[in-house]
């Protein structure tokens, strides 16, 4: 799935360079950006059924507009709160955007419906791969202003190799922590848990954005790839228990 998409991008942004035809960008960018998180679910649905647990129009939803609110609301945010992407204000991107994420899928538990540990982190899932791709392309369209498309593909294939291990992982921690306490609990409740879980993404979150942005010395940088190592084994963990229903008897029935 991740080499057939990255391929596609690739494919479009050098005949767009080799023809000219700038038509083809929206689609080029949008494959680059969604190579590595619906590579990501395809896994993850594959290790634990997840995708079946909430209906279909659930999920999409849930990617097109959980995805677009929370880019709304981390936007501005961040315009405010962010003054300055290469100081020290850069550490609030966290907390601002892990809880913008996790704004509509609050607003669906609220509702009492898909209050199970599966349905949240298909959920979760389902928002932030919307989040991260419509983030990914802004990355692309914005370093297309200062080089070629072809350097703006290198920006959507690093993306691609990072997100999955970033923003995916992160709300769904998240989501299998406090949609786990919500299903044994039966509703809505806030605790010490769902809270703590919520911090570590956030500072996981604002570890990688300052690692990437802040002027630290070399070898500090290092610890990017240990940030990103750490969220997937904190969410894989935290969804070790979450297994695929089982197949149904492929054997016909005799009447």
């Amino acid at each position: 799935m991740w080499i057939a998409m990255m391929a596609l991008s690739a494919s479009l942004i050098f005949m767009m360079e080799a023809v000219g035809n700038q038509a083809v960008m929206p689609a080029a960018f949008f494959y680059g950006a969604a190579a590595g998180p619906v590579a990501l679910l395809v896994a993850i649905h594959d290790r634990t059924g997840i995708g079946d647990s909430v209906p279909g129009i659930t999920l999409v939803g849930m990617f097109l507009f959980g995805g677009g609110v929370a880019l709304l609301l981390g936007g501005y945010f961040d315009s405010l709160l962010i003054t300055d992407k290469g100081g020290p204000s850069i550490l609030r991107v966290g907390w601002i955007e892990e809880a913008a994420k996790f704004v509509p899928l609050l607003a669906v538990a609220l509702t009492g419906q898909h209050l199970t540990k599966s349905a949240g982190v298909a959920l979760g899932l389902s928002c932030a791969t919307g989040f991260a791709i419509m983030e990914s392309m802004s990355y692309a369209w914005k370093s297309i202003n200062h080089d070629s498309a072809v350097g703006a593909g290198m920006v959507l294939f690093v993306r691609g190799l990072t997100t999955p291990f970033s923003h995916l992982a992160w709300t769904g921690l998240v989501c299998a922590v406090a949609f786990g306490v919500w299903q044994t609990m039966g509703r809505v409740v806030l605790t010490s848990a769902v809270t703590g879980t919520f911090a570590v993404a956030a500072i996981l979150h604002s570890l990688n954005d300052g690692l990437l942005t802040l002027d630290v010395p070399g070898p500090v940088r290092l610890f990017f790839p240990v940030v990103a190592a750490v969220s997937y084994w904190l969410f894989h963990r935290a969804t070790r228990d979450l297994t695929s229903a089982a197949l149904p008897d492929p054997t016909p029935s005799r009447t």
